[in-house]
């Protein structure tokens, strides 16, 4: 059984990822489709592509978007400003939502998704207040990743609807999120997988893992003291898959009947 894959909330295995309609400009077959990619990266564009046409095609886009009323899922390779976000907030039918870079710093309008499940929120630099994520009644499954200069990731325990979580730093750099303590999120009793894989925890206390009772998969890649670890392991109802379980860090290989 390869539990890396069947207990995850983010990545499901092979052949299950969303299919996209991908874009960089606008036609009208973007108005048909369910499932948005655009793919707007300056890198992503011929080489000798000016500035000014990526500006046109981004303002094109910008007016557009709010008018896209049958995407329910939209990924953004787009370094997105305040203006573009603005856009997508107004969409009408959005359920899950990627964004791949951002130098926004105002997330409010995004209260205007009600419907939204699905959130990932991947290099927002400049951002620091995620409050304005409480108002998404219907989200199940968030991701934060490469987001250092948040200062109140706690609030996220009122989120108490949650089925997954990840909150990481910069997988690439290396660099760890540090989160504060794990308190804060002993409210999610609903949550199913936290990932935490490039994060480490400053107080260094893992407790709150046995309040998050219909945890079944937690990974974090931090050393954690095999006593700690294995009474952990011993007395979670629910726990059953993630680096904390399935990795041995003492011989440095995965458990038996582990494949991942």
């Amino acid at each position: 059984m390869n539990h890396r894959y069947k207990l995850s909330q983010f990545y499901l295995g092979k052949g299950t990822e969303i299919q996209y309609a991908s874009f960089q400009e606008l036609d009208e077959e973007v108005f048909t489709v369910e499932n948005l990619q655009i793919v707007s990266m300056a890198m992503d564009f011929p080489q000798g592509t000016s500035k000014r046409i990526r500006k046109e095609i981004e303002q094109n886009w910008i007016s557009t978007i709010p008018k896209l009323n049958k995407v329910k899922i939209l990924s953004v390779r787009h370094r997105v400003k305040q203006d573009f976000f603005e856009a997508i907030c107004q969409m009408p039918s959005l359920e899950k939502l990627t964004f791949w870079s951002s130098t926004v710093e105002d997330i409010s309008s995004i209260a205007k998704l009600k419907d939204l499940t699905y959130l990932k929120l991947w290099s927002f630099t400049r951002l620091k207040d995620i409050s304005p994520l409480l108002s998404l009644r219907k989200l199940k499954v968030l991701s934060i990743d490469n987001c250092f200069k948040v200062e109140n990731y706690e609030i996220i325990g009122k989120i108490t609807q949650l089925e997954g979580l990840e909150l990481c730093g910069d997988t690439f750099a290396p660099r760890n999120l540090r989160i504060n303590s794990l308190k804060p999120f002993e409210t999610l009793k609903t949550l199913k997988h936290l990932d935490l894989s490039s994060a480490s925890v400053v107080d260094k206390s893992y407790d709150s893992i046995l309040q998050m009772e219909n945890l079944e998969r937690f990974d974090l890649a931090v050393i954690v003291p095999k006593e700690m670890r294995e009474r952990i392991k011993a007395e979670h109802p629910n726990l059953k898959a993630g680096y904390f379980v399935d990795y041995d860090f003492e011989n440095k290989k995965f458990h038996d009947g582990k494949q991942w």
